[in-house]
């Protein structure tokens, strides 16, 4: 390759064949090309007389934003996309770790340039840190095809490829109908919504489109009262409680029997996880010898108590 000084204006930008890199920071690149100056070039190559990049976006864009007229950059002359594209990828694959996002790209334009999809998950989906399975691939290309919104809240709430696996299996417009959802909130209640409405929809055959189309539903998403964030808890918590239809018929009795008996609130009565046995606890606090007798004496009377035992009975029945 050989290196030429080129006026920036020249790199023709809208061509992004080989472009796999869409949201980075520019802060530190910028601060580094203010006091030293561009050292790394970009490497570009010639399509249809105009010169694209192949690799360094980020390093153009910053150049841009610091409006450099010229740059040095390593000309690549190669005619054919998948060999060109090779070149940058293990350039980079020695320089750096991939995003999700980035290796899903890269799989892509693999593709895209001809490889052989058997060739791709032996030879690239390892160096990549992917299992070498076609299921693993073809997940893989679903994520590259996700809308630039949906991967753009991927990469801000750096979402774990479990989370998205799961939604790969929701098609285009429920992805896109899940999104107001799961974008205020965080990885473990992202992936909880997830999980609960495909379990949903499978035990109760009913598309996911439906359900997040139903009156209570929308009445909680077109609320004016509630803030983003609360719309999407509330609708969690609504669908774990379709999930889990007993548990919380079971905990809603056990809750409402326990206030009436209104005990201090230093005494807590618990059901076993899930009300999955018949064992219960009581603990109590205290700061001294004088507190600890009063709860002494308030679990006294509660054996005395014929409601405090219901509230048991009513469980295990």
């Amino acid at each position: 390759m050989k290196t030429i000084l080129l006026p920036i204006d020249k790199i023709y930008l809208k061509d992004e064949r080989f472009r796999i890199s869409y949201y980075f920071p520019q802060d530190e690149l910028l601060f580094s090309l203010k006091k030293i100056g561009l050292i790394n070039p970009p490497i570009v190559t010639l399509r249809s007389d105009r010169f694209i990049l192949v690799s360094g976006w980020k390093r153009v864009l910053a150049c841009l934003k610091l409006s450099i007229s010229s740059i040095p950059v390593f000309v690549l002359e190669e005619e054919d996309d998948l060999k060109a594209f090779k070149t940058t990828f293990y350039d980079n694959l020695a320089a750096r770790e991939f995003s999700l996002l980035e290796k899903s790209e890269i799989l892509k334009r693999l593709k895209k340039f001809g490889e052989k999809d058997k060739e791709i998950v032996k030879q690239y989906l390892p160096l990549l840190g992917i299992p070498a399975t076609l299921v693993h691939f073809d997940t893989y290309l679903i994520f590259s095809q996700f809308r630039p919104e949906l991967k753009n809240i991927i990469h801000k709430k750096k979402m774990p490829y479990s989370s998205l696996e799961m939604l790969a299996e929701f098609n285009p417009h429920e992805r896109e109908l899940v999104l107001p959802l799961i974008l205020p909130l965080g990885q473990n209640k992202q992936k909880e919504i997830l999980e609960d409405l495909q379990f949903v929809s499978k035990k109760s055959d009913i598309p996911i489109e439906k359900i997040l189309g139903s009156e209570e539903i929308q009445d909680i998403l077109v609320s004016e009262r509630l803030s983003h964030v609360q719309k999407a808890d509330k609708v969690r918590r609504l669908l774990k409680r379709k999930r889990y239809p007993l548990f919380f018929a079971l905990k809603e009795s056990f809750d409402s029997s326990l206030k009436k008996m209104q005990l201090p609130k230093e005494i807590k009565v618990s059901p076993s996880p899930f009300f999955e046995d018949e064992e219960f606890s009581v603990t109590f606090s205290f700061k001294n010898k004088e507190e600890f007798r009063k709860r002494l004496l308030k679990l006294q009377e509660l054996n005395t108590e014929e409601d405090f035992f219901e509230l048991f009975n009513d469980i295990l029945e």
